[in-house]
């Protein structure tokens, strides 16, 4: 069993119990049996090599995704349908991997970047922190979204001019996107008469559902709210882009399994429609 000759097992055997100062085997008759002292050492040893089966158990579950984490910030219009499609996706692909989804406003996704306890972040920014690698991901245009039936469904693309004394729902002033509407609207000198406002893109198109006026979002909320049926989107002229961005802690490299995730978010970005 040993692969070796009879006196190389026994001279094995004189080595080991020289170095441990005491005997590992004794004769009974014609058998030879282990020493209660043996048997101690048998037992310790086998711990550390059941030990070290679990390692290499680890170590292959790593390689093979089938044990690990993935700690994730989205902000909302993202959060809200787009990453959990495609976590579902990740997870029906890697079922050993835990995925957490913290959907946060996009400073906040930056803050929880920079405290490092995060794999990655998802956000429309335009500001940096020297804690976070920040890398454009996605641009794409904003999109008008009108109520189901409205006049301007009749057209294929909306100006300026086409928001003008329309009550519209406009995002919060705090919003950078806000005042790139702002900038779009008076190109043609359209004054809409705002009737809501709001944070969030999924919040608008609500509105817009419910038949409260017209509005612009980002591309994201704006198709999924056509593919539901709820809103009917239609693209603007200029066009507006909008740029998802994505975060990564600036001091550790991505995990094997956040690349991986990450291979999924830009595949399902690159059938996005880009109008």
């Amino acid at each position: 069993m040993l692969g070796t000759t009879q006196p190389s097992v026994s001279k094995l055997i004189a080595d080991l119990e020289h170095a441990a100062g005491f005997a590992m085997f004794q004769r009974q008759g014609r058998q030879v049996v282990p020493t209660p002292e043996a048997r101690a050492l048998y037992e310790e040893v086998e711990r550390s090599f059941v030990g070290m089966g679990e390692i290499s158990r680890v170590i292959e579950d790593i390689r093979d995704f089938r044990t690990g984490s993935l700690l994730i910030a989205g902000m909302p219009a993202l959060a809200l349908k787009f990453l959990p499609d495609v976590i579902a996706e990740f997870i029906a692909n890697e079922p050993g991997i835990a995925v957490s989804l913290r959907t946060r406003s996009s400073p906040a996704v930056m803050r929880h970047l920079s405290s490092q306890q995060f794999d990655l972040g998802f956000a429309a920014l335009d500001s940096d922190h020297p804690a976070v690698l920040r890398r454009p991901l996605f641009t794409g245009p904003m999109l008008a979204v009108l109520p189901r039936g409205h006049e301007l469904e009749q057209k294929t693309v909306l100006a300026p001019k086409d928001f003008d004394q329309r009550p519209f729902i406009a995002l919060g002033a705090e919003i950078g996107t806000r005042t790139e509407t702002d900038v779009f609207l008076l190109l043609g000198d359209a004054r809409p008469r705002i009737v809501a406002e709001a944070q969030l893109s999924a919040s608008i198109c609500e509105m817009v559902a419910a038949g409260a006026g017209v509005s612009s979002v980002e591309p994201v909320t704006a198709r999924h709210f056509a593919d539901l049926g709820r809103c009917v989107v239609r693209p603007l002229s200029p066009p507006q882009p909008f740029r998802y961005d994505l975060l990564l802690p600036a001091t550790r490299q991505p995990s094997r399994v956040a690349g991986q995730f990450l291979e999924l978010v830009k595949a399902r970005f690159e059938a996005f429609p880009r109008v």
